[in-house]
């Protein structure tokens, strides 16, 4: 019988690199935060907040060790981390030099941003 040939590891590119990393670290920081967040509320005897906290209270909140405001800025870094995983991809593309990759990241962040300032109104 033949010999089969050793199976090759594959080899992440820069731009494999960046995302993984955005992911990982979005993924995990997300999950800390919601974890403190239930286990503020648990502690208090509180239980599951029934509201977020907003943007404008959310430092106050934070300081304060108000459950809700984890819950909330975890959800935020969840939300957040795609736009994240799209800037990273920017930069490294443009690092390299890859003019039609930049462009057409660069019109999926713009995209993403649209969208979301337009889903305000």
């Amino acid at each position: 019988m033949g010999r089969v040939s050793p199976v090759h590891a594959h080899v992440l590119e820069p731009v494999e690199r960046v995302i993984r990393a955005i992911l990982l670290c979005g993924i995990a920081v997300s999950v800390a935060l919601m974890a403190a967040g239930l286990v503020l509320g648990v502690a208090r005897g509180a239980g599951l907040p029934h509201s977020v906290v907003s943007l404008a209270e959310l430092p106050r909140a934070l300081v304060a060790l108000r459950p809700a405001a984890y819950l909330s800025l975890g959800l935020i870094v969840l939300i957040g981390t795609p736009f994240v995983r799209v800037a990273g991809s920017l930069v490294v593309f443009a690092r390299e030099r890859d003019g039609r990759y930049v462009l057409v990241t660069a019109v999926v962040l713009f995209v993403m941003c649209l969208g979301v300032v337009l889903g305000k109104f």
